[in-house]
């Protein structure tokens, strides 16, 4: 080692600085190069890619020491690249106004990436159909060395397959674990189900052929391209434009989770089938490529586990949409069996659920109890509930608007309920330098109550969302009731600050409950609808491109400068909008001096 060492500084004087080096990293890969000639199957690969790793490691750690020209250089050119690519990178945004409508158009680097998942695809294909024993003998055949960093490239996407497919049921599993078995202590139990499935997939891939794998990517892919067909009117959108100064397109948001979903299906497709394409119709009776099947087999067969993930998310998102109706429910208690069934069916047809008693009534539920006539209370003003209503009273239909009424202030008594909720959990989280909260319940994609500086906090006093979800604060209904409510008044958003409590949100949200029932839903809210309010300050500010919200007095929400949103603001009152006037002064009653006189 001393001689070494002693060698070393002598041979970095005669050669100049770095070239011994460079030399070095040369032969090293002329000699993988030479090596991989004779190499007869993956697993001689893995032991090369495992070598050229090395080489890349030593490489960064010798540049950080003593920069490398040629380093340099490459960097240099990739950075070049980079910068040649800016169509690449787009300004993007979201719209949730949707009017004035904007020119819907899909980024062209999408329908690139879509072609280039295909060609993949197909030269996949056509390589294992040249080499039914493993597309590696076109690497050894060419240039070794850009096929081990091919391989590796599969092999970390594979086994990143492997991990996700794995860790996601799992922790749906410990979800389920922690609903049945509380607080204790379960990690017996998780450990037996991570082996457990971990055991079924491994022996399904050992003795099934992933082609049936392939085919539901393929499904899939194919499905989400249908979903994207629909144009939709009044749902959100994606806006991006290529830079400043440019036009600004809409892709509506369904589109473009269908366009992710799908992308994500065809990317998945291709990995599998460089990975495992000899396998297909059974295994192959000389395979140069062992390693590279195994690990496709195990990815492919844990991938069916994440589609049945994503369907349920996929269903459970669809049942909490705050934009679908849900038909209202009624319990009809009273009278005879056959005149609660009668009822029923009147009831049916007006739109709503039936329930008939002897079955429970449910929390939130709409009561109606059937009595003789005379003892009706379908006219009282102020009534007894369950309504006591006669079958003449509903054979005229002269209770559905006070069933439509009752449903709705019960709607309105859940919303609240869960508001004040979330907002004693949000009292906790307050920014070092002031901020607030974004409150909009009536989208889906919105998953809670969020803090608007969670991404400039470093630490845990600002976490993204704050409390529990919306689907668990809110029944489904309510959060229908909610987005029935802001959309028709058009507010898009609400930003709360810190300091506003429960007490005045709610005060601001019962304006807008007013408002949508005295106009019927056809009056949008302005602020002059708030006046009067105490000690709180509400502003409607419109962001649009070009139109960011500015003042002096009030905290400036961040927001993206693409966004299309109307938001309403819920501030503290500074009274910094109120000028003190003097009163003004008569000097007509001010007494004059008397001159005096000698």
């Amino acid at each position: 080692m001393k001689l070494l060492t002693s060698v070393l500084p002598r041979a970095s004087r005669v050669l100049p600085a770095g070239c011994w080096f460079t030399l070095v990293i040369v032969g090293c890969l002329a000699g993988l190069e030479v090596a991989g000639r004779a190499a007869t199957s993956d697993i001689h690969d893995g032991l090369a890619g495992f070598a050229l790793l090395a080489i890349g490691a030593s490489i960064a750690a010798r540049h950080r020491r003593q920069p490398l020209s040629w380093v340099r250089a490459i960097v240099g050119w990739g950075r070049r690249m980079a910068g040649s690519a800016s169509w690449f990178q787009f300004d993007h945004g979201v719209d949730l106004r949707g009017s004035p409508p904007l020119p819907r158009r899909t980024p062209r680097v999408v329908w690139l990436t879509v072609l280039a998942l295909l060609l993949w695809g197909v030269a996949a294909g056509i390589a294992w159909a040249a080499f039914p024993s493993g597309w590696r003998a076109i690497g050894t055949q060419t240039w070794y060395v850009l096929y081990l960093m091919a391989l590796l490239v599969l092999w970390a996407a594979l086994v990143g397959c492997i991990f996700v497919g794995l860790c996601v049921p799992v922790a749906v599993i410990g979800r389920w674990l922690k609903g049945w078995v509380g607080d204790t202590d379960r990690r017996g139990a998780e450990l037996a189900a991570v082996v457990g499935y971990a055991v079924l997939v491994s022996t399904i891939a050992f003795s099934v052929s992933p082609v049936w794998v392939l085919g539901a990517c393929l499904v899939v892919a194919v499905g989400a391209w249908v979903a994207c067909l629909p144009k939709g009117a009044d749902g959100p959108a994606l806006l991006w434009r290529a830079g400043p100064g440019r036009p600004v397109y809409a892709v509506p948001l369904h589109r473009v989770l269908g366009l992710v979903a799908g992308l994500t299906a065809l990317l998945v497709f291709d990995v599998l089938l460089s990975a495992s394409g000899g396998r297909l119709s059974g295994p192959p009776a000389e395979e140069g490529m062992p390693v590279t099947a195994l690990l496709g087999a195990l990815a492919a067969w844990f991938i069916p586990g994440l589609l049945v993930y994503a369907f349920c998310r996929l269903v459970a998102a669809r049942r909490n949409d705050p934009s679908r109706r849900s038909r209202p429910v009624v319990h009809v208690s009273g009278g005879d069996l056959a005149g609660r069934r009668r009822a029923a069916r009147t009831l049916s047809g007006w739109g709503w659920r039936a329930i008939i008693a002897p079955a429970l009534r449910e929390p939130g539920t709409v009561g109606v109890e059937l009595v003789p006539a005379e003892q009706s209370e379908a006219t009282e003003f102020d009534p007894r509930w369950p309504l006591r209503v006669s079958e003449a009273d509903l054979a005229v239909g002269e209770v559905r608007g006070r069933l439509e009424r009752r449903d709705e202030i019960q709607l309105r008594r859940q919303f609240f309920r869960g508001l004040a909720k979330l907002f004693r959990r949000a009292s906790a989280f307050k920014g070092p330098g002031g901020g607030g909260f974004w409150l909009a319940p009536h989208w889906w994609f919105i998953e809670g109550l969020g803090r608007e500086d969670a991404d400039e906090s470093e630490d845990a006093t600002s976490p993204p969302m704050v409390g529990p979800p919306y689907s668990r604060a809110f029944p489904p209904r309510a959060r229908q009731h909610a987005h029935r409510v802001l959309r028709a008044t058009q507010v898009d958003m609400m930003f709360v600050e810190d300091g506003v409590g429960y007490r005045k949100v709610e005060k601001v949200l019962r304006v807008l409950l007013e408002l949508y029932d005295v106009h019927g839903g056809q009056r949008r809210a302005e602020e002059l609808h708030f006046r009067g309010l105490p000690k709180v300050r509400v502003m409607i500010h419109e962001y649009e491109p070009g139109n960011p919200f500015q003042s002096e007095q009030y905290p400036e929400p961040k927001f993206d400068d693409l966004s299309r949103v109307r938001v309403l603001h819920v501030f503290r009152d500074r009274s910094a909008h109120e000028e003190l006037v003097e009163p003004p002064f008569d000097f007509s009653w001010t007494p004059a001096p008397v001159g005096m006189f000698s």
